[in-house]
């Protein structure tokens, strides 16, 4: 009814292909037209995506596996030209059986930049920890110069002793990326355990 930009987006808790589904019943034709009828109608297009190619998966073994791309964005032409570089990425997925999925409209490349010291509560259950506290204190009478003795050595702690929980979550989340990758393409029991077993390491590092 009219041609403004716009986007659909959601679970729509059905495949539009064939190749959106593994395991299972398989897709139904008619259903599946359906689908495709109404977006055409509205002139809505999919723009693909990067990542993990299911975005939704019942979490059983090999032989009882189902996985399907059910969750989508949909976007019509007018949208396309106000976004040329958008697009749809297929993030991680961790303790639901949907993976979020990210429409990113401006991708803009990353820069490095020197990030602020942060304090970081966890540090609190090392015994270590009030150490490095006090000696910073000591050492330096002047706030200004203790503060900034205390951020050199907490973060050097933190690497030596503690261990960078984002650094790990973040080699976890990139490990489970690649396993979900896997399983996508060609799934088996091992990959399916070593999953599991990663997201019980997630949890420890979480929490």
């Amino acid at each position: 009814m009219h041609d403004m930009p716009w986007v659909l987006a959601g679970d729509f808790n059905e495949p539009l292909l064939e190749g959106d589904k593994f395991g299972g019943r398989a897709v139904s034709v008619s259903r599946s037209l359906l689908f495709k009828e109404c977006l055409d109608k509205c002139s809505m297009i999919d723009i693909g995506f990067s990542g993990p190619r299911f975005t939704w998966t019942n979490k059983g073994n090999v032989q009882a596996l189902i996985q399907e791309r059910i969750d989508r964005f949909f976007v019509n032409p007018s949208w396309c030209l106000m976004f040329p570089e958008a697009k749809v990425i297929h993030l991680t997925r961790c303790h639901s059986d949907h993976c979020p999925v990210l429409l990113d409209m401006q991708p803009r490349a990353a820069v490095n930049r020197k990030k602020p010291f942060k304090f970081q509560t966890c540090w609190l259950s090392d015994p270590t920890f009030p150490n490095i506290v006090s000696q910073a204190w000591r050492q330096y009478p002047m706030l200004a110069d203790a503060i900034d003795s205390f951020s050199k050595e907490a973060e050097k702690w933190n690497r030596t002793h503690f261990g960078n929980m984002f650094a790990r979550k973040n080699n976890i989340m990139a490990r489970l990326n690649g396993i979900q990758r896997a399983v996508a393409v060609r799934p088996s029991n091992f990959l399916l355990n070593l999953e599991n077993d990663l997201l019980k390491e997630l949890d420890n590092v979480l929490n």
